[in-house]
Order: C-alpha cells, then sequence, then structure tokens
C-alpha cells in the first residue's frame, strides 16, 4: 500500500509541477523578442537544462527520501518549463525562412545545452559539498 500511496504522491506532484513550469514558460513567452531567431525558447532550454543537471548532481549524493521532491521539480517543474517539442517546431518554421538560420539555431541550442549540462553538474556537486 504504501508503494501505491508514493506512485499517488509523486503522480501529484508532477501534475502541479508541470502546472507551475508550463506557467512560467507560458509567461516568458510573451515577452517580445527581436530577431530571426525564437531566443527565448533557446534560454528557457538552456537554463531548465542547467538546473536539472543541478538538481540531478545535488541529489545523487542525497538520500532517496528526497526523490518525491526530485520527481516534483525534476520531472514537474523543470519538464513543464523546458520544451523540445517547441524548439523542433520552431527549427521548422525557421527552416521554411532560412535553412542556416534553423541550422545556427540547432548548434546554439544543443551546444549551449551541452555546456548548461556541464555547469549545472559542478554547480549541483559543488553546493552538495557545502550543504553535506
Amino acid at each position: 500500500m504504501q508503494k501505491q500511496s508514493r506512485f499517488l504522491t509523486e503522480l501529484i506532484g508532477v501534475g502541479i509541477g508541470g502546472a507551475i513550469g508550463g506557467s512560467v514558460r507560458y509567461l516568458l513567452g510573451l515577452v517580445p523578442i527581436i530577431g530571426a531567431m525564437p531566443v527565448m525558447t533557446m534560454l528557457i532550454n538552456w537554463v531548465g537544462t542547467f538546473l536539472l543537471a543541478s538538481l540531478g548532481a545535488y541529489l545523487a549524493k542525497r538520500e532517496s527520501r528526497l526523490q518525491p521532491w526530485q520527481t516534483f521539480i525534476g520531472t514537474g517543474v523543470i519538464g513543464g518549463f523546458t520544451t523540445f517539442s517547441t524548439m523542433i517546431l520552431q527549427v521548422n518554421q525557421q527552416a521554411l525562412i532560412s535553412l542556416t538560420t534553423a541550422i545556427i539555431y540547432v548548434v546554439l541550442t544543443i551546444g549551449g545545452g551541452l555546456i548548461m549540462v556541464k555547469i549545472g553538474q559542478k554547480f549541483g556537486r559543488k553546493v552538495s559539498e557545502v550543504r553535506s
């Protein structure tokens, strides 16, 4: 019965977290950006990647009792905040206008994301060490 209760708690947490993250992404998407590339989506995905990598590195050395928080924050809030599908749709829209711009956008998004993973992991480990 405890597994079922934990599952339901985590499921509700993911739903609430997803609503929070998705709402923040929506509000940030309303900020007008000038330029050919959808910069806000790229920034959102970079920030989300950094946060998810930081969270994972931080919790890697913590007790399993924090698992519901990882599910709520990681899968829920950050998962709702970041948006791979929007990025792919925007790449397709950019490719119709300029294939070069679309390719640059993909390279910047993925390259920046990989950099943010490394920075986020280092940050999360450092915070975990300080808090130990």
